[in-house]
């Protein structure tokens, strides 16, 4: 073998190198990238899945005005029994500035966890729900989180991040609730 064999020999192993590392790098930023767009799909379908099911038991809902479309409180039904314990009070606060959904749920009444709340209120003992949301721009200008559907129902849209190239999921709901007969506790949640 000449020398000038052998360098053509390491130039074609070069070259097939290089094709052969650029489909596996390809191949694992898009596995990534399908692993993250799913990861993000799931923990937000989780959290409106959970939103949902309160909107459908609800008794009364409220969107406060002075949060701007960030805040859901929510009068649910829990139990069968007519009775106070039946009810729980559940809250959904969009955090724009650290992006994420927070949560919290008490019984209803007049030290109830949802009472008074105000734009004001600390809210660092809620439970984060979903991190990386965004308000969807699917219209081009930025849309409310959380806005009345009816007397008692709720839409809700965001966008959540997927990946580390910015892109996002668009997630947009509404629920009105069913029936939820006469008695509907006496105890308030805001």
């Amino acid at each position: 073998m000449s020398l000038a064999e052998l360098l053509a020999y390491m130039v074609l192993s070069g070259i097939m190198l290089s094709i052969v590392g650029t489909l596996l790098v390809t191949t694992l930023t898009t596995q990534r990238d399908v692993r993250d767009q799913a990861t993000a799909s799931s923990a937000a379908q989780v959290v409106l899945a959970d939103m949902e099911n309160t909107l459908r038991n609800a008794v009364a809902v409220q969107t406060p005005s002075a949060f701007n479309g960030s805040m859901l409180i929510v009068k649910t039904r829990v139990g069968d029994q007519d009775v106070e314990s039946s009810f729980q009070c559940r809250a959904w606060y969009w955090n724009a500035g650290t992006g994420a959904i927070l949560t919290t749920r008490g019984a209803p009444g007049p030290s109830a966890v949802t009472k008074g709340l105000s734009t004001g209120s600390d809210f660092s003992d809620w439970n984060v729900a979903l991190a990386g949301v965004r308000q969807s721009t699917a219209t081009g200008s930025p849309l409310v989180i959380f806005s009345s559907e009816g007397t008692t129902g709720a839409r809700i849209r965001f966008e959540v991040l997927d990946g580390e190239d910015g892109s996002s999921l668009t997630i947009t709901s509404a629920a009105i609730p069913r029936a939820q007969g006469p008695n509907t506790g006496s105890a308030a949640c805001f």
